[in-house]
């Protein structure tokens, strides 16, 4: 499978690394507007360097294009993606309106191309166990779900300010697991947010906390809690519970040496970044993006799925805007 990579920051060199060591994978094309930075993966991969996106996007032995580039800019190379007939695995947003992205996602299933979104989350081994056994029916009827993703220190602020803010930038992969997890859809989004701790954040219309309540369509309850700060590691948790039980994919540790000392204990802590945390999912989602391609593999997300977690994202920021209960 022959890719295209546009962005070569930190996310654009994850999806490098991933498909330089998959031998079902080859990285033909890099661009990125920082041209230093497409040299390093150039030398890195053997990947041309594409002087335009147009030139990656015309090249006929281009499969597939891993759209890396900054927040701001999704939309518009997806949308030249699909003018031009490729496929294209996105890291979210979609685009950077709802508007914007209903519009994609439209010209996405009109012509026909896989536009698949980088929601990673679902390719985390416990998370993935977690969802099997809620369908499976494991713990019966859902009824409450509860997770968590508070990072260890908050954003540099140029990046905050492309990013969509809290609620667009983490929320779209914990609304989207969310939904995924319970095969479900909601229809009212309650959600509060506040500055307690990062006031350069406050001064761009951020937020660095925020608790969110979705009502699923068939009744379940879902609450979020997100922090951009916390003081022992990056903490991502969920919960499921039914009319027969629960279900818990909790927060591993990098090291599960533990010392019995006297009257003490002690014991690894968390991962310090989100990036340690979830680097394993990376290299599953290449793998399932691949199999999406040739249609052999499971159902993996796309353009629909980007657009609901935007559509929830766009809820709840109305929500903390307005104090009250969005229905969707």
């Amino acid at each position: 499978m022959r890719f295209g990579l546009i962005g070569a920051g930190f996310i654009g060199t994850v999806h490098a690394n991933r498909i330089l060591s998959e031998p079902r994978a080859t990285l033909t094309w890099v661009f990125d507007v920082d041209q230093g930075a497409a040299h390093k993966i150039a030398g890195l991969t053997g990947a041309n360097i594409a002087t335009s996106i147009d030139e990656i996007l015309s090249d006929k032995e281009v499969d597939a294009v891993i759209i890396a580039s900054s927040t701001d800019s999704h939309g518009v190379i997806a949308r030249s993606a699909i003018a031009h007939g490729k496929s294209f695995l996105c890291e979210k947003p979609l685009d950077r309106t709802l508007q914007a992205a209903q519009e994609t996602a439209e010209m996405t299933l009109s012509a026909g191309v896989f536009g698949g979104l980088a929601f990673n989350r679902r390719f985390d081994r416990q998370h993935s166990m977690l969802r099997d056994s809620v369908v499976r029916g494991d713990i019966g009827t859902i009824e409450m779900m509860h997770l968590t993703s508070r990072s260890q220190s908050p954003p540099e602020i140029a990046y905050a300010m492309n990013s969509g803010g809290l609620l667009r930038d983490k929320g779209a992969h914990f609304f989207d697991l969310a939904c995924w997890i319970a095969q479900d859809h909601p229809v009212q989004v309650y959600a509060q947010g506040d500055c307690l701790f990062e006031p350069r954040l406050a001064e761009i219309g951020d937020l660095d906390t925020a608790m969110i309540i979705l009502k699923f369509s068939r009744g379940a309850l879902c609450h979020f809690d997100f922090s951009r700060r916390t003081a022992y590691g990056y903490d991502e948790r969920i919960e499921v519970f039914g009319s027969k039980g629960r279900i818990v994919s909790g927060t591993p540790l990098p090291l599960e040496v533990v010392s019995y000392l006297g009257d003490t204990i002690t014991r690894a802590g968390l991962h310090q970044t989100w990036f340690e945390r979830v680097e394993p999912t990376y290299k599953a989602q290449l793998l399932a993006f691949i199999d999406a391609l040739e249609g052999g593999g499971k159902s993996f997300p796309n353009v629909i799925d980007g657009l609901l977690a935007e559509q929830i994202a766009e809820a709840a920021q109305q929500s903390v805007n307005t104090g009250n209960a969005i229905h969707m």
